[in-house]
């Protein structure tokens, strides 16, 4: 028989997830440090900061300094078991019942963004073809210091771009996190006291982007 619609599903049912795709995560109940145990994190050199201010643990870590959405997936830039990979191919050797990936702050000033999404997209499928029990969960681009932009480099265009991964994540069917809210000022951008270099930071911007994930979450949103 038919169940019944009032019935109590599974948070990990994709009747309940398919509300949470095309928008952001809404805000939910904290989850706990341990959260994290069984998450991957992807990205650039933002990414690389998780493991390198001791907030999460190296091996938890597919980042790399400089990498784009498309050099991500070809560089062999992950050492693991004495052997450099590519972020697919490490990702591969991991069991992560979560995936968190940032990318775009490399490119979003000269990379066309169709490009940038079909690439986006390119990685997620490789991700889901491994994974395909993961959650995956697209972030925000990051804002720069006012200070910081340029012609190219700037919040407009990081606005356009972190628009269109949104809409790939709705296509892709992955969940969507406005990290921005995390870290930018009333106006949008990242505080000028909070980085050296108009884009890089500390941990105390770490703590307040892991703090803002567990906050954000699907099962947290499904309870």
């Amino acid at each position: 028989p038919e169940e019944d619609a009032s019935s109590p599903q599974p948070e990990s049912s994709e009747a309940g997830t398919e509300s949470l795709i095309g928008a952001p995560i809404p805000e939910s109940a904290a989850q706990p440090e341990s959260y994290f145990d069984d998450a991957v994190f992807i990205g650039d050199s933002l990414t690389t900061g998780l493991s390198l201010y001791g907030l999460l643990p190296e091996e938890q870590v597919l980042a790399d300094t400089g990498i784009n959405p498309q050099t991500i997936l070809t560089r062999e830039c992950i050492s693991q078991d004495g052997t450099d990979k590519t972020v697919l191919d490490a990702a591969a050797a991991l069991s992560p019942a979560k995936i968190y990936i940032m990318l775009g702050a490399n490119g979003v000033a000269f990379l066309n963004f169709e490009d940038i999404v079909d690439w986006y997209g390119q990685l997620i499928d490789g991700l889901r073809e491994e994974h395909p029990d993961s959650e995956i969960y697209v972030q925000s681009v990051l804002p720069v210091t006012r200070e910081r932009e340029d012609d190219t480099l700037n919040n407009a265009r990081i606005t356009e771009l972190n628009g269109l991964l949104q809409e790939m994540a709705a296509d892709k069917g992955v969940f969507y996190l406005s990290v921005n809210e995390a870290i930018a000022d009333e106006e949008g951008f990242l505080p000028t006291d909070l980085s050296a270099d108009g884009m890089h930071f500390g941990t105390t911007v770490y703590e307040e982007w892991l703090q803002y994930l567990l906050c954000h979450t699907a099962e947290g949103a499904l309870a």
